[in-house]
């Protein structure tokens, strides 16, 4: 990538309009601040994010720049907002030429990164060559040792490290102060953990004071509330008939009511009736009797009507259980039906576990019956076979444990050539065991025994798998009776809308007890009937006796009735008003015989609620003094706590603020912090700086040294090989190799990096540039070189050996 063009129109630079020809070109500035200005504004242009710090020293305007590569071409156009905007931001836009499009890049990658495919660390290295102002023999000798050390010409590692160690001294310096600053420290904390100490344990204090009162007053009103207990309870003992009192007071009160009502309703009837009161006293008698009867057979009617609608109630709930259609023969129907059913599913289910046992028995069936076809070659040994087989054998042994029978086999061996007879009895054991696959008596006895072990086995387990076989034929018999059973029971269950057959038999013995019960109400109420007849029966005797009596006077038969029904309303108010005065002077007489000397009023502050005070008195009288006494003491002991909690409670003022502790604490030990953190920078910065040379001297050392003496070795070459260098061109000459070495090496990899090497003005011979605008002549041939000054000789020059201007 070279840069291709670059637009400036702003206050510290001006309006320019830089054009790089290709090939080596030359900037000449005439003020040498625009020269470092320039660099500056390159690095804040593709690395702005790294260098935010230079915005603020970046003038108003607009930048441009052409960017292009071989296979890019990219136009960067960056906007400068006035410096007094409150909201300054710069604002750059990046475009693809050949494509049109506008680029965006992650905050995490810089345009340079981008664009050239470096960082801004290797840009300042290897893109921006800036020759020193300064040029003397010390500060060359000075920039090239930091060049060979650490490869930045401006830090110099002697003075790095001499500044670290005297950092260190004056840190080590500073250690007695530390010493008694931690033991100010350790005091300060001290005193404010046993102020923070003291603090908890007086509100530990007050919180426990706080409990114990809490519970004392709680005690207090708990004995207080006993010992008014045992005296309302002892003045109930005292008053046993004080319940009856109570329901004599207040059915004296009721009949008092009932008398107010009488007398109104008395005046309300005498005001607005016209008959003669002494009408009314001369028939009350009968009247009475009549306003008796009435009452009578009103609450015989009110009875009756009770009770019938009872009994309608009563009928229809019968009616709509759905019981009505069962009979007693229905129900054991339905009892067997349920036993059957839970029989029948009962063995289905063991039905599950013996298909599964028929299957398992099948299957060990036939492995066993193939292990028994295995052994049916030794089937048709009988047991006289083995025991002829047996002493086969006890005559073999006998015959070879005998003398007799060993010097006959040999004899029959040496003089007759013949098979001697052990060897024959062994020959026809051979025989027999070949048939039979064995080798000897004991393989032949334990595949005898194995066999017929395995046939029982295979017979049992044929025994088995029949009997299985017809437990799992009954399944579909018991299927049926299931289904049939079932259906039975469902039909009585929908029919009285129940559950199941326990809620139905429960139902059915409420269907019978309200059977009998409706039978009995249908016998009491033909009684009632019969009763309120005779009542009816007397009532209108009674009253045909008052209409005669009526008839003898001379009124109308309107009036008749009028007297009738008044006298009739006024008899029964006094019949009421009697009753209740009879009844008031009786519980009166009672109430005041059953009171005697004492106070009603008094009894009734202290004993009500009555019902509370009952429940209370199941309680022994010795329990509730050891509860009592339980009370008494705990609250002697809480007393006797809190007092010693009140005295341990301390004063506020004998312990200093926690907040001023907590102050001096923060201050003592950021200070001790601050001194930590100095010491650890300064060991780590060391640590760091060694790391770091030592792995750039690693990395770099042989590299550059190498580098440098082909730099050197090309500058030197073109100046000619019989020109005497005097020290500081041979300084220079150094300073140049080693520098340029450094922008090789860091930016080994990025051919197409652009190289801007800025030379202010000169003081040395002109062979010296000769040879440094030569290397650089060539070096153009791998990326492009910007050479920018503000010397006129190196103008001269630079036009001369074929330099483009800028």
């Amino acid at each position: 990538m070279r840069i291709e063009r670059i637009k400036v129109s702003r206050e510290d630079l001006g309006d320019v309009d830089w054009i790089c020809p290709a090939g080596p070109a030359f900037l000449f500035l005439e003020e040498k601040g625009q020269q470092r200005l320039l660099g500056k504004l390159l690095l804040e242009l593709f690395y702005q994010d790294s260098l935010s710090s230079l915005i603020s020293e970046i003038s108003t305007g607009l930048l441009e720049a052409w960017v292009v590569g071989e296979n890019a071409r990219f136009y960067i156009q960056r906007n400068y907002p006035p410096r007094d905007n409150d909201c300054r931001q710069i604002l750059t836009q990046v475009t693809e030429m050949i494509t049109g499009q506008t680029i965006s890049l992650p905050e995490s990658i810089s345009l340079g990164d981008y664009i050239f495919g470096v960082n801004l660390q290797s840009f300042c290295q290897g893109v921006i060559v800036d020759w020193p102002k300064k040029n003397s023999l010390d500060q060359l000798h000075q920039r090239i040792d930091n060049l060979r050390q650490g490869g930045d010409e401006e830090v110099s590692l002697i003075d790095a490290q001499a500044s670290l160690a005297g950092a260190q001294k004056k840190v080590g310096e500073q250690l007695g102060n530390m010493t008694l600053i931690q033991t100010e420290y350790t005091a300060l904390r001290r005193d404010w953990e046993a102020s923070r100490r003291r603090q908890d344990e007086e509100r530990l204090l007050q919180i426990e004071i706080k409990k114990l009162q809490e519970n004392e007053a709680i005690l207090s009103e708990k004995i207080q509330s006993a010992l008014l207990l045992q005296e309302r309870l002892a003045l109930l003992s005292q008053n046993p008939d004080y319940r009856e009192l109570r329901q004599l007071q207040t059915e004296i009160i009721q009949f008092e009511e009932q008398i107010r009502n009488a007398e109104s309703n008395l005046t309300v009837i005498t005001s607005n009736s016209e008959v003669d009161w002494a009408l009314i006293e001369g028939l009350r008698e009968e009247c009475l009797e009549w306003a008796n009867l009435q009452e009578q057979v009103d609450q015989f009617s009110n009875i009756i009507q009770y009770k019938s609608d009872n009994v309608t109630q009563l009928q229809g709930s019968l009616q709509t259980c759905g019981y009505a259609v069962f009979s007693k023969d229905d129900v054991q129907r339905l009892q067997r039906a349920v036993e059957e059913r839970d029989a029948a599913e009962k063995e289905l289910n063991n039905f599950l576990n013996t298909n599964a046992e028929l299957e398992r028995s099948q299957v060990q069936y036939s492995n066993e019956a193939v292990r028994l076809r295995e052994l049916d070659d030794i089937a048709d040994v009988t047991e006289e076979d083995e025991l002829k087989v047996r002493e086969w054998e006890r005559q073999l042994a006998k015959w070879q444990n005998s003398r007799l029978g060993s010097s006959l086999d040999r004899t029959l061996r040496s003089y007759f050539n013949g098979t001697s007879i052990g060897e024959k009895l062994a020959s026809r054991l051979a025989r027999y065991y070949d048939r039979y696959h064995v080798s000897n008596f004991e393989e032949f006895a334990s595949r005898l025994k194995n066999f017929r072990t395995q046939q029982m086995l295979v017979e049992k387990l044929q025994i088995q798998v029949e009997g299985l076989q017809k437990n799992v034929a009954r399944e579909d018999s018991l299927h049926n009776i299931v289904y049939s059973r079932t259906k039975l029971l469902n039909r009585a269950l929908l029919a009285t809308n129940v559950e199941d057959f326990l809620a139905w038999l429960k139902g059915w013995k409420d269907y019978q007890i309200k059977k009998q019960q409706l039978s009995n109400m249908m016998e009491e109420l033909q009684s009632l009937h019969e009763e309120s007849s005779k009542k009816e029966t007397k009532l209108r005797s009674v009253i045909e006796q008052l209409r005669e009596k009526l008839n003898n006077w001379e009124t109308t038969a309107t009036n008749r009735e009028e007297v009738l029904a008044t006298v009739f309303n006024v008899a029964a108010e006094l019949r009421m008003r009697d009753d209740a005065e009879r009844k008031i002077a009786e519980l009166s007489q009672r109430f005041k015989d059953l009171l005697g000397s004492r106070n009603m009023e008094v009894l009734v502050n202290k004993l009500e609620p009555l019902a509370e005070l009952e429940h209370e008195a199941r309680v022994s009288d010795d329990d509730r003094l050891k509860i009592l006494t339980a009370w008494q003491k705990e609250q002697s002991e809480i007393h006797k706590l809190l007092i010693e909690a009140e005295q341990r409670l301390p004063s506020r003022q004998n312990y200093p603020s926690l907040a001023v502790l907590e102050e001096k604490i923060e201050s003592v030990k950021q200070e001790w912090m601050t001194y930590e953190s100095l010491q650890r920078a300064i060991q780590g910065t060391q640590g760091l700086l060694e790391a770091s040379l030592k792995e750039w001297q690693t990395k770099y050392g042989n590299l550059l040294n190498y580098e440098m003496n082909k730099i050197l070795s090309s500058i030197s070459s073109s100046q000619g090989q019989k020109m005497q260098h005097s020290n500081l061109k041979k300084t220079n000459s150094d300073y140049f190799a080693y520098r340029m070495a450094i922008a090789k090496l860091v930016l080994c990899s990025y051919r197409e990096v652009p190289l801007l090497f800025s030379v202010g003005e000169i003081n040395e011979r002109e062979r010296f540039w000769d040879g440094v605008i030569g290397y650089l002549k060539k070096l153009s041939l791998e990326r492009q070189i910007i050479f920018t000054t503000t010397d006129l000789k190196l103008r001269e020059k630079l036009n001369g050996l074929g330099w483009s201007s800028i």
